[in-house]
């Protein structure tokens, strides 16, 4: 009875561990930027911080899910900044929120930004 319960939690404790590896790692979020005209380089942040850049644009951004909104700042020569705020909605959880610790947030997957020419 003993060497059944050993036996048991080593089973137990091989199946987590092949099963965590059977699991892909956290992933970013993509978010594609695109600005009228091409050409723009953009900034994310988070609550101040940078977390990304994006340009030439069109560009993709990776970011690190989490429950903040983004704020995407688009610059040109020429143009007057553009800015958008990406606003973080829950995800049902996954299996990787469990075994990596991944945050059930997720973003639009797209931005699309018209710069306008500066007055002269």
């Amino acid at each position: 009875m003993r060497h059944s319960v050993v036996l048991a939690v080593v089973w137990a404790i091989l199946g987590s561990i092949l099963l965590s590896a059977c699991v892909p790692p956290p992933r970013n979020a993509e978010i594609l930027i695109s600005t009228t005209p091409p050409g723009a380089a953009c900034t994310l942040t988070r609550l101040g911080r940078p977390i990304a850049t994006a340009g030439p644009t069109p560009a993709i951004a990776l970011v690190e899910p989490s429950d903040g909104a983004i704020a995407v700042l688009c610059r040109r020569e020429g143009f007057a900044d553009a800015t958008a705020t990406l606003p973080a909605h829950q995800i049902w959880p996954g299996l990787g929120f469990f075994t990596h610790g991944t945050a059930p947030f997720d973003y639009p997957h797209r931005v699309d930004l018209a710069l306008s020419p500066k007055a002269r």
